[in-house]
């Protein structure tokens, strides 16, 4: 096997592990995590596509919208790399269904993708983040449905949340909102988190309104069960700022923003 075999298998095999870790990816954000050329990221998809390890969704209106194509692993793919790495069989189960997988939930996917390079770039060597592909071997520990993200600050710090459970409900009304915080105050309640410190609860919404709905869910749900601001902390953003290049964007109970 010559080097340049290697080198091909190696990049392959990192490729479709972040793909089986975020369900779903495009060529800008592969060359955005990558720091490579999207015709480079391009072609790289779509050799694995045409090797089928990886499924492919566009149609002409993508071509309309300016969307590019979104590949996540088919059959073949997850296949490989079960004979490659060792996957959770639970999580890698639901990657049999990527094929039929609907629109609004390949966007959000593609979302938590983007809002991970967002995350790692503004905070560089301060966290660790977990996917649901690693939060499955610990799911009692965590909320069901499980967060789209996890965050561990590497160096714990004093003064600072060290945990962050982090959810995108930017295409979600105000009732699907409300029961998501409820299970996060349900979570807090029951005392499952092993740690003295319970994560803070990052939301990122639709727009400002949301977000200041949502806050005020937050409140009214705490007061209801008697939970101090202390004890458990809600913080929320909009989608468009989280995609700014601002990091001072999370707004808390006392309502002026933050960073993480």
């Amino acid at each position: 096997m010559t080097k340049e075999t290697i080198k091909s298998h190696s990049i392959h095999i990192q490729t479709l592990t972040l793909i089986y870790k975020f369900r779903y990816i495009s060529a800008p954000l592969l060359a955005e995590i990558r720091h490579i050329n999207r015709t480079v990221a391009f072609r790289t998809l779509e050799t694995l596509y045409q090797k089928g390890l990886l499924n492919k969704r566009f149609d002409k209106s993508y071509k309309l919208l300016g969307k590019p194509a979104s590949y996540s692993l088919s059959t073949n793919g997850i296949n490989y790399l079960k004979d490659h790495l060792e996957l959770n069989k639970n999580y890698a189960h639901t990657h049999y269904k990527n094929n039929i997988n609907s629109e609004r939930f390949i966007n959000e996917s593609l979302d938590i993708l983007h809002t991970n390079i967002i995350l790692t770039e503004f905070y560089p060597d301060t966290f660790t983040i977990f996917t649901k592909a690693e939060m499955t071997a610990y799911a009692d520990k965590f909320p069901k449905p499980l967060p789209h993200l996890y965050l561990n600050r590497m160096k714990p710090d004093d003064n600072l949340p060290n945990f962050y459970m982090l959810d995108i409900l930017t295409v979600q009304d105000k009732k699907v909102i409300a029961a998501r915080i409820d299970k996060y105050i349900k979570h807090f309640e029951a005392g499952d988190w092993e740690e003295e410190e319970h994560p803070v609860i990052l939301l990122v919404l639709a727009d400002s309104y949301l977000e200041r709905e949502a806050l005020k869910i937050v409140e009214t749900m705490k007061d209801s069960n008697y939970i101090e601001d202390d004890e458990l902390l809600f913080m929320a953003t909009t989608q468009k700022a989280l995609f700014s290049e601002n990091k001072n964007i999370w707004t808390g109970n006392n309502k002026e923003l933050q960073v993480l």
